[in-house]
């Protein structure tokens, strides 16, 4: 049987050596291509041909004369990402392979229409996929038509203008603390982790961001002093976690540090080497979110409903709290958009506009001086 070789050049891309054995002159052939796919047809071809090369390359070109379906397109848009983290090839791949493949991925490209992509649309909400899955998935299809359109298969993405399920979350998805109920969690809380618990709250970052924060992020003696947030624990291919980018482009950020969260960091900082994380488990490693959820937060919850705390708040929540306490005390929209790492004010809007009073009386205001004006009338 033919066998795959990946070579890495020196500049990071990939090429792959498809190896085999001529069945007439019985010697060790090998050729090198610039995609997994094409080695993978040529290995396929050979497998199917008894090693032929000539009925392989036959094949290959016949082929090479209709369009490429849906799912050959969008593997080699995969294969051709420049650089990419092994996580994001290995969720890029299921996507394909689950939601794709088996609905459109047959389809000749060129035959890819409004239709057709509506129809995956329908078919993946009749499976009960969440919205926010069906727009990812969507964004792979159409940044793969992108691909398509640039090598020459198609003259328009189609993915253009398809309309797709609404992912705007529910005001009440997003949960708010008030100060007492944060300070009955805080009451139940672990010791180890409550400056931790603090840190998340008072800067509303992600838990990835604020476990991946190291030392050197932290500057104490500036004015203000600030943390830097420019990374984040990433997952990889074979669900080892590494340290990589922030969420988005916009989520590397410098943030303001408030005087009492100083007086934490403190002792944390403190005569220790840059490279080391701000806050770690008792052994010093990374704090993993399932064990902090269920050996901390979950006890620290239910100890403050014991205390008539109502609500069940999950860590998330505590950026949600963060940007809502910013928002009571008149902090202006952008500000808060950009200490929290949205990409834009409109996701920020969109998910705590309702809890801006002012704003909210503007319009009253406004709304009440029309209807005065046309009363007189």
């Amino acid at each position: 049987m033919a066998s795959i070789s990946t070579r890495t050049k020196k500049d990071g891309s990939k090429s792959y050596m498809v190896r085999w054995r001529d069945k007439k002159t019985k010697t060790a052939q090998g050729l090198t291509v610039a995609t997994l796919t094409e080695a993978e047809t040529l290995k396929r071809l050979l497998d199917a041909n008894g090693q032929s090369f000539e009925i392989a390359q036959h094949a290959i070109l016949t082929n090479e004369k209709r369009p490429p379906t849906v799912g050959e397109v969008i593997q080699e848009h995969i294969d051709l990402l420049v650089r990419p983290s092994s996580g994001t090839v290995k969720t890029y791949q299921t996507m394909l392979d689950l939601h794709i493949r088996p609905v459109v991925g047959h389809v000749p490209v060129d035959k890819l229409d409004y239709r057709v992509i509506a129809h995956w649309v329908k078919s993946m909400m009749a499976k009960g996929k969440a919205p926010k899955t069906i727009h990812n998935i969507h964004g792979l299809i159409s940044a793969s038509m992108n691909t398509a359109e640039m090598l020459g298969y198609i003259s328009r993405n189609p993915c253009r203008g398809v309309q797709l399920p609404n992912i705007e979350k529910a005001e009440d998805e997003a949960m708010f603390l008030t100060h007492a109920e944060y300070r009955l969690i805080m009451e139940g809380m672990g010791e180890r982790y409550k400056a931790f618990t603090d840190f998340l709250v008072m800067t509303g970052t992600r838990f990835g961001e604020a476990t991946a924060l190291t030392v050197a992020d932290v500057d104490l003696l500036s004015k203000p002093p600030t943390a830097r947030i420019n990374k984040a624990w990433k997952r990889d291919g074979q669900n080892q976690f590494y340290v990589g980018p922030t969420k988005t482009g916009a989520g590397k950020r410098t943030i303001g540090l408030n005087p009492a969260l100083v007086e934490l960091l403190i002792p944390l900082v403190a005569s220790r080497p840059g490279k080391d994380l701000v806050f770690t488990t008792p052994t010093g490693g990374r704090i993993v979110h399932k064990l902090y959820w269920a050996d901390y937060w979950v006890p620290a919850v239910r100890t403050a409903q014991a205390m008539g705390l109502t609500k069940s708040p999950r860590i998330h929540d505590l950026r949600h709290t963060h940007a809502s306490w910013l928002i009571q005390d008149g902090v202006p929209l952008f500000t808060i958009s950009r200490r929290l790492g949205h990409a834009s004010t409109k996701t920020t809007e969109q998910v705590y506009g309702h809890l801006m009073p002012e704003a909210l009386q503007v319009s009253a205001d406004a709304t009440e001086r029309s209807v005065t004006a046309f009363q007189r009338l």
